[in-house]
């Protein structure tokens, strides 16, 4: 006899399968876009991620990318010398060094943050007004769950 427990579990498994499907599914032509910038997989998520979090560090561009501070060292140098990112001391700590786009790298980012929107958009008008609110929910609570995580570690 299966337990609430392993109800659960089975519950949670099932779910991240369909997450995990979904994302693949919903972005097909990253390869694709990616290659057209003529960027690397890991300099294009940098991009992006500078994007939603300007003024970030190397150290924490990193680690959401997924990769060792001295591959994210190679990442950052490659974008300045493209002209899509720039270094800037902190005004608090003048040791750190913060990142932001350029107006070329915003302008760039911008275009494929919002072509992504765009697809996000298309998908999510298969759900009613209730589905949407609902989905807002979810996510706004897995969101904070993600934020109590990266407070914990």
């Amino acid at each position: 006899m299966m337990d609430e427990r392993d109800g659960r579990d089975e519950l949670l498994e099932a779910a991240c399968d369909a997450l995990v499907v979904f994302l693949r599914r919903s972005v097909p032509r990253t390869a694709e876009t990616v290659a057209s910038l003529g960027l690397t997989l890991h300099q294009f998520r940098a991009l992006v991620i500078l994007y939603a979090e300007d003024g970030c560090t190397t150290t924490d561009l990193a680690d959401a990318v997924g990769v060792h501070p001295s591959v994210a060292t190679g990442i950052v140098q490659r974008m300045v010398q493209r002209g899509l990112f720039e270094r800037h001391e902190d005004p608090v700590d003048r040791r750190i060094r913060r990142l932001t786009l350029t107006p070329m790298g915003r302008e760039l980012a911008g275009e494929v943050v919002g072509d992504a929107r765009q697809q996000r958009r298309r998908q999510l008008e298969a759900l009613d007004d209730a589905q949407l609110q609902q989905a807002r929910e979810l996510l706004d609570t897995m969101l904070a769950g993600l934020d109590k995580a990266r407070t914990e570690v």
